[in-house]
């Protein structure tokens, strides 16, 4: 991608925030409150890891896999307009293959 994309970091309050060696000895309870908010974990007071729900990591897949179909129909809108208004630029697939 061509683009420069910039990405917001997730806001999460201090009750998600688990240290690594706490939550190697309360690992239940870090699944059990991942179920319905995400859990950070910290190593050396820098958040690490993320332990999430299993249907959050879904609607997370499945957004992302749309998100993905879109952009990918917009490419391919923006090249075919390109080339119905400038039919000289395309580049034959023998000529393609051949580089």
């Amino acid at each position: 991608m061509s683009e420069t994309m910039t990405m917001d970091k997730p806001v999460f309050n201090t009750d998600q925030l688990i240290s690594a060696s706490k939550a190697a000895k309360k690992f239940g309870a870090v699944r059990k409150n991942a179920k319905t908010t995400p859990q950070f974990i910290t190593d050396n007071g820098e958040v690490d890891s993320v332990v999430l729900g299993y249907a959050y990591f879904e609607q997370m897949f499945s957004r992302l896999k749309e998100l993905e179909e879109l952009d990918e129909t917009r490419i391919l809108a923006e090249r075919i307009n390109r080339l119905e208004n400038d039919p000289d630029s395309a580049i034959s697939w023998k000529d393609l293959r051949r580089s």
